[in-house]
């Protein structure tokens, strides 16, 4: 479904952005002639942007590392009584208030730590749950680290944290990496958002705009995920309207304030041309619309499907397009799941007993067609949600969009079904010329159902605009636009003259085919 280009990301461990991380702070201490220390401090400070750090320690060296906390602190040795430093070293550690414990004082003093450009001592443990409480158990990435005295600036780093323990020597090292990933203002770098991937994507800055790989990223441990929001990959739907979908708010508003049926007024929409009815009771009741549809005012169906619907309960059912969305997204999330089931499946099979009579070749156009199957699916689940938030008051882009759906449902179903047939035509094939048909068949289908669905995509993302609905803008001219039929009327027509003519049968008989599908 990708065109066949060089992809603008790179997919790399962990080890391999720390390489990438250590190298960019060695470069600027050996150029520079700073400690590997101040290196990280610098770059942490001005989110790992080289060419800044560069430019910075070049032009006023000293006023870079006092604005960074790299400077001695000085302090007055003539202060005010009313000052709050003191003259002798400020010492903070978790100690009892007993007398007895000041014979260990100086024992324990050794023990305090303080970073290199201040006199702030501390014990293990306070610098621990400073640390964690203030960096790293925060969900936002600092530029710096200080010292946890509160009107002190001095820069905590590598040299500081090496004297503590392990663990917190293994902490910080995780947060630095974090901010090299998170806070980097040259680098697009992002982690992958599958549960236990420790994988990192690095986006080329180069082709940032291309829109179409942009969009989809696929990480080595098999997640596809968009590039923007890291939510899974939801074309043709926006970033904005996928997190939406997903809220627990949106699901609350497909029973509230996306139903046809009005809650809030005694009005009723038709669900054909989306003309307002008043309705005068709250009991179920038939009418009959300007576009001249008879449809029920509870569950707006026609009045000859409700009669089908009704015939053997008794009672009509509320319809919420909501609802109906919801169901054909769970209906499409288990064919997605069972594609997913479906490759698994064969990866497993070749791990375990591989196929003596396929080769890499063969291995690689099955593994490829069953790729693409997920894809796809994902991407017709994904459409139920656009088909919510998008065409729930445009009938004729909602009529348009299912006939597109339906046709991709049954292309990818009948491509589905060559796959199978070929797969298993191929694991019992005796001749060259059964292996070579599969090896030309089977690509062939899969460069055509990708190409399909790339089509597809782009038309739903370009808005349906085959279909022209919501034509009459009110402004000035001899006709207004019916937003149904978008038939030309004259000013002096209260309604279409095409929707509301006897003679416009075919006008009938999609009305009711409309309404049949929706019901």
């Amino acid at each position: 479904m990708e065109h066949d280009r060089g992809k603008p990301y790179s997919v790399l461990t962990r080890n391999e952005i720390s390489v990438k991380m250590k190298k960019q702070i060695n470069e600027i201490s050996d150029i520079f002639f700073i400690s590997k220390s101040d290196a990280t401090v610098l770059l942490m400070y001005l989110r790992w942007d080289t060419l800044r750090v560069s430019e910075r320690l070049g032009e006023n060296k000293e006023k870079l590392l006092m604005d960074s906390g790299l400077e001695s602190v000085v302090i007055d040795p003539n202060p005010d009584s009313s000052s709050e430093i003191s003259l002798e070293t400020d010492v903070y550690e978790f100690a009892d208030d007993d007398d007895d414990d000041d014979d260990d004082y100086n024992d324990d003093n050794d023990d305090l730590i303080a970073t290199p450009f201040c006199s702030h001592k501390f014990d293990t443990t306070y610098w621990r749950e400073y640390l964690e409480k203030n960096f790293y158990y925060v969900e936002k990435i600092q530029t710096a680290i200080s010292c946890p005295d509160q009107d002190c600036r001095s820069a905590v780093g590598p040299d500081t944290i090496e004297k503590l323990t392990l663990r917190d020597q293994e902490m910080y090292e995780r947060y630095i990496l974090r901010s090299y990933i998170e806070g980097n203002k040259v680098l697009m770098i992002k982690e992958c958002p599958a549960q236990d991937c420790n994988y990192v994507i690095e986006f080329h800055q180069e082709n940032d705009d291309d829109d179409e790989y942009s969009l989809n990223v696929v990480c080595l441990c098999g997640h596809i995920f968009c590039w923007r929001c890291r939510l899974e990959s939801h074309r043709p739907v926006t970033c904005n309207k996928a997190s939406d979908w997903l809220s627990s708010a949106s699901r609350k508003l497909s029973d509230e304030s996306f139903s046809l049926c009005s809650t809030k007024t005694k009005t009723v929409t038709c669900p054909h041309c989306l003309c307002s009815l008043e309705s005068n009771t709250k009991m179920p009741q038939f009418l009959t619309c300007v576009c001249r549809l008879r449809f029920c005012s509870r569950c707006l169906r026609s009045e000859e499907a409700h009669k089908i619907e009704a015939v053997d309960s008794g009672f009509c059912v509320k319809t919420e397009v909501g609802i109906l969305c919801e169901d054909r997204w769970n209906v499409c999330q288990n064919l997605l799941e069972q594609a997913k089931s479906d490759l698994e499946a064969f990866e497993e099979s070749n791990i375990k007993k591989p196929s003596d009579l396929l080769r890499e070749q063969d291995i690689m156009i099955i593994r490829e067609g069953l790729m693409l199957i997920v894809q796809c699916r994902r991407v017709l689940k994904w459409c139920c949600v656009y088909d919510y938030f998008y065409t729930e008051y445009e009938n004729s882009k909602k009529e348009y969009l299912r006939y597109l759906q339906a046709n991709a449902i049954a292309a990818l179903q009948s491509y589905s079904n060559t796959l199978q047939e070929q797969k298993d035509i191929v694991l019992t094939a005796a001749t060259y010329e059964e292996y070579s048909f599969f090896r030309h068949t089977v690509p062939t289908a899969t460069s055509n159902i990708g190409n399909y669905f790339y089509y597809f995509i782009k038309t739903l993302q370009d808005g349906l605009v085959d279909v022209k609905v919501k034509s009459y803008n009110g402004g000035a001219g001899p006709f207004w636009y019916c937003d149904r039929c978008t038939y030309a009327n004259t000013w002096h027509d209260k309604e279409c003259e095409m929707c509301y003519d006897d003679s416009a049968s075919l006008v009938g008989e999609l009305s009711d085919l409309s309404l049949n599908k929706v019901s």
